[in-house]
């Protein structure tokens, strides 16, 4: 995959040992797919918390071996689409 079509989901803000944590750009759906910016398939979406004007994103790792740096910027598949707060999918224009 290239990076069209991606959407930018948020930044590395801390690296633990098979995850990470982003400050959160789009609020995903739990379980979706995160990329790195060269569209090559990360991680997905474990948990997301904080509140909606300052919240992060916790992504498990495909892999304990794959290497990022805070500060990356990490992506999700731009078809999927972020969610509402409330939870609601938010429709496509």
């Amino acid at each position: 995959m290239n990076q069209e079509g991606l959407v930018p989901l948020g930044e590395v803000f801390r690296i633990f040992r098979g995850s990470v944590l982003l400050k959160g750009s789009v609020v995903p759906r739990l379980g979706e797919t995160v990329y790195t910016t060269d569209g090559e398939v990360i991680g997905y979406v474990s948990d997301i918390f904080g509140k909606i004007s300052g919240f992060y994103i916790l992504v498990r790792l495909t892999s304990e071996k794959i290497e990022v740096e805070i500060g990356e910027k990490l992506y999700l598949q731009g078809k999927t689409g972020p969610v509402s707060p409330s939870g609601k999918a938010k429709p496509q224009l």
